[in-house]
């Protein structure tokens, strides 16, 4: 973990997808280093609910709702970001996921995939991350530094069954594209860019929806035997926000406890 030195300015970050799980460990343990965190999410309800989680950690938390989807609205989010800190680092880029998800999503038949709903996805994960390097793409460049992390998702390697959907695997492939594309296009202005693959991550909620059986064969992928947590995916994010990955970009790490 890379504490903050006595006299050294904070970093500052913006993670979006900030109250879902991996989203809300990676504002932890980004805060918990004395960084400057903003937190954005599309319910404020859970903003709020997850703040109160935060209330006692190093670090300095702000908090802010937006679609990510519309164009601006994250340029609200920027600037909120350089109104409250004065600053931006860097961005995890996290929000995203399947739309409705329940025990039937995976793997659902072509003939069931309407068109809304796969741009919608694309929305959500591809439009998201796009928009944010985008609008954050002009400060980063004025400072001469700046890192980017995108989440992806085995889903986009398509190698695994019960990943995803037509929709959903294919806009996390585009996440890696995108990554891989803004690391040669950025890397000269000082700007790093990376991802992180999660495998499945397994809470109460996700085990209800699918069933023990569901869990079970998901877990016989593993090399470990056991699945990767949120606070191991926030490790693997914090890795490329954070000043020892400086030499790195244009990477995609899978934090899937040894899935492929």
């Amino acid at each position: 973990m890379s504490e903050l030195q006595q006299g050294e300015q904070p970093r500052t970050y913006i993670v979006t997808g900030a109250a879902g799980g991996i989203g809300g460990a990676t504002v932890k343990r980004l805060l918990a280093t004395g960084a400057n965190v903003l937190g954005v999410d599309i319910s404020q309800r859970r903003l709020d609910t997850f703040a109160a989680s935060c209330s006692n950690m190093p670090g300095r938390l702000a908090t802010y709702r937006a679609d990510l989807s519309i164009e601006d609205e994250v340029r609200a989010v920027i600037a909120c970001c350089l109104d409250t800190f004065g600053d931006l680092t860097g961005i995890a880029n996290v929000a995203g996921g399947m739309i409705g998800i329940e025990a039937a999503s995976m793997d659902r038949p072509l003939a069931d995939i309407g068109l809304d709903y796969f741009r919608r996805t694309f929305q959500v994960n591809v439009d998201s991350a796009f928009l944010m390097c985008k609008h954050a793409e002009p400060h980063f460049v004025a400072k001469g530094y700046g890192k980017i992390c995108n989440v992806a998702s085995l889903a986009a390697f398509a190698n695994r069954p019960d990943l995803g959907d037509t929709a959903y695997n294919p806009a996390k492939a585009a996440v890696v594209a995108l990554t891989q594309t803004l690391s040669l296009l950025l890397g000269r202005q000082g700007i790093r860019v990376n991802a992180v693959a999660p495998g499945l991550v397994f809470s109460p909620k996700v085990t209800e929806t699918f069933g023990g059986a569901y869990v079970d064969r998901h877990l016989g992928y593993t090399a470990l035997g056991h699945f990767a947590t949120v606070e191991d995916e926030a490790e693997g994010i914090a890795f490329f926000l954070e000043p020892q990955s400086d030499a790195v970009t244009g990477e995609v790490l899978r934090v899937a406890a040894g899935t492929r």
